[in-house]
């Protein structure tokens, strides 16, 4: 079977239990003969400025490909502005549809929403590819990915006006954008030794 999964990549860019849950799935998969591939969303280009798929190294034996410039992946930082969360104005789903074309995936298995174009959610529909979604975190229903509010307390409920107060001090797309560089890499590393 050909599998393309949807993930937040790899360690050390990311970290946390969906990247090794999804690693690991990945890689049992792959000892049991099936053709897998990873897609992730990564950092944003300087030089173009589309939403755009390209090859990127093999991790651990899973071949990966990185979406430069997706939308922004918030973790638990929240949305300040939602337009830029939702915004696919600039994304050329042709990189994405070469990916297709090359793997052939029969099941495209998404581990979360952060960062994915609706637009190419619709391509894989639209193509009969089996979708299969694994619910890591709750991005779909919280902006902030854990139902924690603005005072550090479980949230009552989404709610347009809950989500809009506790959003109110979210990071930046800005911030955001810099925060998922992978040039950051390095210092988040240090910065964790450091808390050690």
């Amino acid at each position: 079977m050909h599998i393309l999964h949807y993930t937040l990549g790899f360690s050390p860019y990311r970290s946390g239990g969906l990247v090794k849950y999804a690693k690991d799935l990945m890689q049992a998969q792959i000892k049991l003969g099936h053709l897998v591939v990873a897609l992730y969303p990564g950092g944003t280009s300087l030089f173009e400025k589309s939403c755009h798929v390209h090859c990127d190294k093999t991790y651990d034996g899973i071949r990966s490909f990185e979406m430069t410039n997706p939308l922004p992946v918030p973790l638990m930082y929240g949305v300040k502005d939602i337009e830029s969360a939702t915004n696919s104005q600039n994304l050329d789903p042709c990189s994405f549809e070469c990916l297709l074309d090359d793997v052939k995936p029969e099941v495209f298995h998404v581990h979360t929403l952060m960062g994915l174009p609706l637009e190419y959610l619709q391509i894989v529909h639209d193509r009969g590819i089996r979708i299969v979604y694994t619910s890591h975190d709750y991005f779909g229903l919280c902006l902030k990915v854990n139902f924690i509010n603005q005072h550090g307390e479980v949230c009552l409920g989404a709610s347009a006006e809950r989500c809009a107060v506790c959003n109110a001090q979210a990071k930046s797309a800005m911030f955001l954008k810099v925060r998922n560089a992978k040039w950051v890499v390095p210092f988040k590393t240090i910065a964790r030794r450091m808390k050690r």
